[in-house]
């Protein structure tokens, strides 16, 4: 198939008969035969090619996401947060956003024209679990022996080999936590614990780890628990951070709250992260 461009605007789409030039289209049953003189007068230039290649990749992106619930539900969330942000009288230049769709579509067309062309396929774009790798949210009745014992292996390799922490991890808090793990092969390559605090609306996380670092696992998991405090209702979300990691669960929306106290041997702050819609 071939597009030809007549001088006088008129387009042509049909099979290219290229010793003769000559296309040939179909309409209403009938073939009709157009003869070509030059092909491609108006060659698109360098700037609409560019334009074309950000618009089918955006486009493509674009479905991608509006085909996964999980990733759609992510994206609602980030819509809101931004419409929240807008305030018009002084960012007039600025639009609150209606549909997903389109702000999906604005967010990664502008991440695309930013990036340089030799870079854009390392463009920072929504996160997806690599194939093998899976998402496990569990109730603790709903674990299996084999589930839970990797649970308590990864943690006794994060917190008492790694970072030779010496408490009882057992701490009952297990049987009413929601249990989050990104696992391959049954075994867990990050983790996190999620539940309900003695104040009305806050949940905490707690016992958060990644075994295979700098790959996403921790954000993809803050990501998950983030939706479900609010499936369920809740307005905060809160855990007690090491200060080394502080930057990190910054980036993903938290704020630290009080002073450094020392847990386990270690300096720790208080973080939350507020869900409340109408804040």
């Amino acid at each position: 198939m071939a597009k030809i461009d007549y001088s006088d605007g008129r387009k042509v789409s049909g099979k290219l008969n290229r010793t003769s030039k000559e296309v040939h289209r179909v309409t209403n049953g009938k073939e009709q035969v157009f003869t070509i003189e030059k092909e491609y007068i108006d060659a698109p230039s360098a700037a609409q090619k560019a334009q074309r290649a950000i618009f089918g990749k955006t486009n493509s992106l674009v479905n991608a996401i509006m085909a996964d619930p999980l990733q759609v539900r992510e994206w609602e969330l980030r819509m809101e947060a931004y419409n929240r942000s807008i305030i018009p009288f002084k960012t007039p230049e600025k639009k609150r956003f209606v549909t997903v769709r389109s702000f999906v579509y604005a967010f990664i067309s502008e991440q695309l024209k930013q990036q340089p062309a030799a870079k854009r396929r390392k463009a920072k774009l929504p996160f997806r679990l690599p194939k093998g790798i899976t998402l496990q949210i569990k109730a603790f009745s709903d674990l299996s022996s084999a589930e839970l014992y990797e649970i308590l292996k990864a943690r006794f390799q994060v917190f008492t080999l790694e970072q030779n922490i010496r408490y009882l991890d057992e701490d009952n808090t297990d049987y009413i936590a929601t249990h989050f793990a990104i696992r391959k092969k049954g075994l867990v390559l990050a983790y996190a614990r999620l539940f309900p605090d003695k104040t009305k609306g806050v949940f905490c996380v707690g016992r958060m780890l990644t075994i295979e670092r700098n790959k996403g696992y921790g954000k993809y998991i803050i990501n998950q628990i983030v939706t479900e405090v609010l499936r369920r209702g809740g307005k905060t979300l809160r855990m007690h951070a090491q200060t080394q990691v502080v930057p990190f669960y910054e980036r993903l929306g938290f704020h630290t709250v009080g002073d450094i106290f020392i847990e386990a041997g270690i300096p720790h702050i208080t973080m939350e992260m507020n869900l409340n819609k109408e804040a």
